[in-house]
This record gives C-alpha cells, sequence and structure tokens, in this order.
C-alpha cells in the first residue's frame, strides 16, 4: 500500500507540474480563448482522473481507492463548472471501462464521481480565495468519501475510514500547496516578463520589446510601416510644469497611442519622449493615413497635469516601409525622415523616401 501511495503522489506532483506548464504555454503562446482553455483543462484533467483509477491502492480487505476526487477539485479550482463537469465525464467513463462495463463495482464508483463533482462545484462558486474554496472543497469530498466508506464497510470499519480520512487531508493539503505554488510561481514570471519587455511609465513596450517585435515583424516577410513618433517642444513642459507634470503627459500619450494601435499594430517608447509603431501589414498609404490621423487625434486631446491645469502637445512622424528600406537601413531612414518633419515646422509626418 505505501508503495501505491508513493507512486500516486508522484504521479499527482508530476502531472501538476507539467500540466501547468502546458497550460501557461497554451495561455500565452496560443492565446487559446478562456472557453477553449477552460476545455482543454478538464480534459486534461479528466485523462489523468482515469490514470489515478488505473495506480490504485489497495487495502488489505481487498477494496481499491484512488485520488479521483483531486482531479476533478483541481479541474474546478483552474478552469470552473466546464472543466470540472468535463473531467467527471470523462473519469466516469473511463471508470466503467476499466471495470468492463456496468458492473455493481463500476455503478457505485461511477455515482461516487457524480457526487464528488456535486460536492465539489459549490465550494469553487463561492467568492474568495483558493485556500477558503479549496478548503470547502476538501471538507465536502472528505465527507463524501467517508460516508461511501461507512455505507460500504459497516461500523466494524471505522478505524480503517479514520485513518482514510487522515490520508484523504494528506492527499488535499499536498494537492493545495502544490497549485499555490505554481500559481505564484507563473504569477512571478508573468510579472518578471512584464517588466522585462514594457515600460513602467507608458505600459507600452520598452526598447528591448520593440527589438522583439522588430525582428518578428522583419522575420514575417510581409511588408510593414515603422513610425517614429516624437513629442514638440517637449523639454519646455519639464520646464514650464515640472518633470512630474511631463511623466503624466507621457503615461496619457502612451495610453492613447496604445489605444490607437491596438488592431493594426503594436507601440512602444524608445526613450524620452520617442515612440515607435509598427504597423503590419501596411503600404505607404496605409501608413500616411494612420500616421496622420494619430497626429490629428493627439494634437487635439487634453492632456491633465498633476495639478488640475490642461495642455495641448504635437508629434512628428518619421514614416518608413519595409521592405523598401532593408533591415539594417529602415531604423536610421525613418529616423531621418522624423528629423525632416521637425526642420520643416513639426507637428506632421514625413515619409522617407
Amino acid at each position: 500500500m505505501i508503495r501505491d501511495l508513493f507512486i500516486n503522489f508522484c504521479l499527482l506532483s508530476t502531472f501538476l507540474f507539467f500540466g501547468d506548464m502546458a497550460h501557461n504555454m497554451l495561455r500565452v503562446r496560443f492565446k487559446l480563448s478562456p472557453w477553449i482553455l477552460n476545455g482543454v483543462s478538464g480534459v486534461g484533467l479528466g485523462l489523468f482522473g482515469i490514470l489515478q483509477l488505473v495506480f490504485t491502492f489497495e487495502l488489505s480487505n481487498g477494496l481499491l481507492l484512488d485520488f479521483r476526487q483531486l482531479s476533478i477539485m483541481v479541474a474546478a479550482g483552474i478552469g470552473g463548472p466546464w472543466a470540472a463537469l468535463i473531467a467527471t465525464l470523462l473519469i466516469g467513463a473511463g471508470r466503467i471501462a476499466i471495470a468492463g462495463g456496468f458492473t455493481p463495482a463500476s455503478v457505485l464508483g461511477l455515482i461516487a464521481t457524480l457526487l464528488t463533482f456535486v460536492f465539489v462545484l459549490p465550494a469553487f462558486l463561492v467568492k474568495g480565495s483558493l485556500r477558503r474554496q479549496w478548503t470547502l472543497a476538501a471538507l465536502s469530498t472528505t465527507f463524501l468519501a467517508l460516508g461511501l466508506l461507512l455505507y460500504r464497510l459497516g461500523e466494524s470499519g471505522i478505524p480503517l475510514i479514520l485513518f482514510l480520512a487522515v490520508l484523504q487531508a494528506a492527499g488535499c493539503t499536498f494537492t493545495y500547496h502544490m497549485m499555490r505554488y505554481l500559481r505564484a510561481t507563473r504569477e512571478i514570471q508573468d510579472a518578471l516578463k512584464q517588466d522585462i519587455e514594457h515600460d513602467f511609465l507608458t505600459g507600452l513596450y520598452n526598447s528591448r520589446g520593440f527589438e522583439s517585435r522588430y525582428r518578428l515583424a522583419i522575420a514575417s516577410g510581409s511588408p510593414f510601416a515603422l513610425l517614429l513618433l516624437d513629442i514638440d517642444h517637449f523639454k519646455k513642459v519639464n520646464d514650464t510644469y515640472g518633470h512630474p507634470a511631463g511623466d503624466a503627459v507621457l503615461e496619457q500619450l502612451g495610453k492613447l497611442i496604445r489605444e490607437y494601435v491596438r488592431k493594426i499594430g503594436c507601440a512602444s517608447r524608445k526613450g524620452g519622449e520617442e515612440f515607435a509603431v509598427i504597423l503590419r501589414p501596411c503600404d505607404s498609404k496605409r501608413a500616411i493615413e494612420n500616421a496622420d490621423k494619430l497626429r490629428a487625434q493627439i494634437e487635439q486631446t487634453p492632456f491633465l497635469l498633476p495639478d488640475g491645469q490642461i495642455i495641448h502637445i504635437t508629434i512628428s512622424v518619421g514614416i518608413g516601409m519595409y521592405p523598401r528600406f532593408s533591415e539594417s537601413k529602415l531604423v536610421e531612414e525613418t529616423d531621418r525622415a522624423l528629423y525632416r518633419a521637425k526642420q520643416e515646422g513639426r507637428n506632421r509626418g514625413v515619409l522617407a523616401v
């Protein structure tokens, strides 16, 4: 029995670790919708529940037990009712298949699986932290398991039932701490990625993030436009109103640019008051139109300073096209176009030729 328990805990920890990696990859790299992601989670945990049915642990009286309820609990905690239901149905079907059909033992196992779903789901519908939800689910499933065992073994099995209660508590505690650790690790990784690639003030990509997106745009082989934007006379804003006012302007401008390019490209803050926008796929006509619309929108937008004053700003824009310019020349030529826009009077866009 000890050997079987050890195998079960090894399977549980291995699946939770690699399952979390797969879940994060589907969420970040493939950007699956929540509904699909929850469905995939339910299928994965359902299949793992079937695996737990295979690796049961046997008691001295020949009774076979497993940790299938933990798969349903994890599914409910990660994906909610939809994932938990899928996992429950898969595990129930697996129990019948393993038993070779509808037998008294398989029917009792199916009922226990369905009851686990019924007992687990309300706990995860309660608003609160994972700890509170998991505690409620663990207590409810423990009482369910003990009730079924008491029905199966009778009063003579009470010492064994109490031992299994401790075992159930150990499995729930182990799973909870594993889930909490994986969740905290994922949140730290997400925060680090955000800090590494994003500008803390504007929320746009920083120089590192820009280089990454720029290489992806080049690698795609599709035509795209590079816009370099610079705030006109920004030094006067800092000198007149102070650096906190300048930061407020940059923060609001970053939000405005992000909203404008959200569906047509990506934006970054290259440093100071200079920004870069990648529009793809895009030709020169659309690039000029989008640059002018963005310039006009910024000119018309009131910027609120910390002291309550309202100011207006303008921008100059350099527009470069790929593959008109090679990867090594595109940024340089676009920057020259930005310089010409400033020389010609500012508050305008100039196409690099």
